[in-house]
């Protein structure tokens, strides 16, 4: 048979729509975009849409492999050859993270293995990164379908942040002084002492938010200074 004998006359071309969707997600994980889906199969654009995102929500994994293949972007022609840019390595944690998710059908825990162990210090560094509203909103919404990874924490972030800055107002202003990391001596100050240990460490290095920094100056003024002071001393 010869090729021009396969090309069908014009009026047996179909007019419908293909409304396969099983069609639909198989040309999106080969790479096709969305808009050219829509267009050879004479569909909505909208809800062609619509059915790859249902699917990318119950099936993280099929979108993370068809990222990884299709759509990371390439290094720059002058970057050193087998280098690795900062989002593309973001990408492969989150392709590892949703891998363990559904081989372990949760999300890692920090004792579970060695991998779980790397796995969680990454999902709470993106915590972090959050918090901070520097995570761009294409890597929460990718975070968002393996499950709720911001959620998995005690409580809403903000409130307790808020919280723990009233009870370092209250303690201040009963005992004249900031809370102590001293196990042996003061075990009830632990939490409030490795917080607000935490806020100087971020402030030094210049990761705490304005907003936050401002509440702590304005509520318990002079919160940095001890740290401060030890090191204009060693300075000395």
């Amino acid at each position: 048979m010869r090729f021009d004998e396969l090309i069908l006359p014009e009026h047996e071309y179909p007019r419908r729509v293909c409304e396969s969707r099983g069609e639909w997600l198989l040309f999106y994980s080969r790479g096709v975009p969305v808009e050219r889906i829509a267009a050879w199969c004479r569909a909505d654009t909208a809800t062609v849409r619509r059915v790859i995102r249902r699917e990318a929500t119950r099936n993280p994994g099929w979108f993370a492999r068809r990222w990884f293949v299709h759509d990371q972007p390439a290094l720059p022609s002058d970057r050193r050859r087998g280098r690795r840019s900062w989002d593309q390595v973001w990408w492969e944690h989150y392709t590892d993270l949703v891998a363990y998710v559904e081989a372990h059908g949760g999300l890692p825990a920090q004792n579970d293995s060695t991998v779980a162990r790397v796995l969680y210090r990454w999902i709470e560094n993106q915590r972090r990164v959050f918090d901070a509203g520097k995570l761009v909103a294409e890597k929460i919404a990718a975070l968002d379908r393996v499950g709720e990874w911001v959620g998995t924490r005690k409580g809403n972030p903000e409130e307790l942040w808020a919280r723990r800055l009233e009870e370092l107002r209250l303690f201040r202003a009963e005992r004249g002084r900031f809370p102590r990391h001293e196990k042996a001596r003061y075990p009830e100050e632990k939490v409030l002492a490795v917080w607000l240990g935490r806020q100087r460490t971020w402030h030094r290095k210049g990761r705490l938010r304005p907003d936050r920094l401002q509440l702590l100056e304005e509520v318990v003024s002079g919160w940095n200074e001890t740290i401060l002071g030890r090191a204009r001393s060693v300075e000395q």
